[in-house]
């Protein structure tokens, strides 16, 4: 009886052992990177909860990151990559596989400017940017995405809500899912792209002469 009750305690702590592990393994494959710079107020929400920005906090597939006005906040992937939030934005790190070089990052208001060391020769973008209108894809650059709303566009004076892209280095792709008959824009360094409502992008432009040449974002 007593070497049965010792079996038992032995596959009940083994169980255990492999269910912390697991957990351990999941949240180390769900890591994206950590907060390396925050200026001003910041926050971070996951599952629900919602946390003050701190440097060094770890930060997750499927969180989120919010600046309040005069803040910004910069995440460095795992890769080594930079994600430079300005004021009064938010993303969502939808998703990082640091082995593949695979990320997709949800840009749901204000500026991110998104600064990609490596350039991996495959078919489709390695880095994502996503907003409700746009698609930037890229292979290793230096951009940055600003999605507004409840702002007229430049030219376009009935929509309100629009996405800028403006390129520093490398050369992004840009397209509007919403437009799927569009072909999409390459943008090269220099030079910007405004994609407005369900339109497709427009022709690029030197960059400063839309919403990424205001004071604040550079």
């Amino acid at each position: 009886m007593g070497n049965l009750w010792r079996r038992h305690r032995l596959v009940l702590a083994l169980a255990s052992l492999l269910q912390v592990v697991a957990v351990s393994t999941a949240r180390a494959q769900d890591q994206a990177g950590s907060i390396t710079a925050v200026a001003g107020s910041a926050t971070l929400e996951r599952a629900g909860r919602q946390a003050d920005a701190a440097i060094g906090m770890p930060v997750r597939v499927h969180d989120r990151l919010q600046t309040a006005a005069d803040s910004s906040l910069t995440v460095t992937l795992l890769s080594g990559d930079e994600l430079l939030l300005s004021e009064s934005s938010s993303i969502a790190i939808d998703q990082y596989a640091a082995a593949r070089g695979d990320s997709s990052i949800d840009l749901l208001v204000g500026h991110l400017r998104s600064i990609i060391s490596a350039s991996l020769s495959r078919g489709r973008p390695a880095f994502e940017v996503h907003t409700p209108n746009a698609v930037a894809g890229v292979r290793g650059t230096d951009f940055e995405t600003a999605f507004i709303e409840g702002k007229p566009c430049p030219g376009f004076p009935s929509c309100l809500r629009y996405t800028d892209v403006g390129v520093y280095r490398g050369i992004v792709e840009v397209s509007n899912p919403t437009s799927p008959g569009a072909p999409p824009v390459r943008v090269t360094q220099g030079y910007e792209t405004t994609v407005p409502c369900e339109l497709p992008p427009s022709s690029p432009a030197p960059l400063g002469m839309g919403e990424l040449g205001g004071p604040g974002y550079h």
